[in-house]
């Protein structure tokens, strides 16, 4: 089982072959990424009618969350106050020092989205990687994480799914490491960072 930690959005192509996806990629739990009301109210829509969609939703808009959120992407740091505990999603592009010292400072925890460089100073925080960003990092930067601060991405439909493999066996060659422990560990931290297992 593997978890998608950075889904844009659930076109209709994804949606009409999710069963067929999951039984060939083993990519079992996908999350959407929307970053408007519109795009909210369809990512609720299609989490309601597949059990394999979760979603997070931007701060701002927390309170327009159902059961199937879980967690909140910053948009604006403003409205942290409204993160109730749940997991936070910033992107790589957001984190500029004012943002950084206050999700580190701020005890917050969460996933950093499209990370280009490792993050030492957001302890709580794990980072997403996929086909779009491995390359980001150099053999010996990427051979010095922890498996445990790895999550996997594949930003859909930028790539495919069956390209989180790709960056796994990427990861898994430089960490002289077995691919499957990459895709355990990156799949144990976010159900856990998630909620789903203790």
């Amino acid at each position: 089982m593997t978890v998608d930690v950075n889904v844009r959005y659930a076109d209709a192509a994804f949606l009409e072959d999710i069963d067929e996806i999951i039984e060939d990629t083993m990519v079992q739990m996908f999350i959407l990424q929307p970053r408007d009301p519109a795009a909210l109210e369809a990512a609720k829509m299609q989490a309601n009618e597949h059990t394999a969609l979760f979603y997070s939703a931007p701060l701002t808009l927390s309170d327009k969350t159902d059961d199937n959120c879980v967690g909140f992407f910053v948009d604006d740091i403003g409205a942290l106050a409204s993160a109730a505990g749940k997991p936070l999603f910033v992107d790589e592009s957001q984190l500029d020092a004012t943002m950084t010292r206050v999700l580190s400072e701020g005890g917050y925890r969460g996933i950093v989205l499209n990370a280009l460089r490792v993050h030492d100073e957001l302890e709580n925080f794990y980072l997403a990687i996929g086909p779009g960003n491995v390359k980001a990092f150099d053999a010996e930067k990427l051979a010095k994480l922890p498996m445990q601060k790895l999550v996997l991405q594949s930003s859909y439909p930028d790539f495919g799914f069956g390209e989180i493999f790709e960056t796994s066996k990427a990861i898994s060659d430089v960490m002289f490491r077995p691919d499957p422990s990459i895709i355990a560990a990156a799949t144990k931290s976010a159900l856990t960072l998630l909620g789903f297992k203790k």
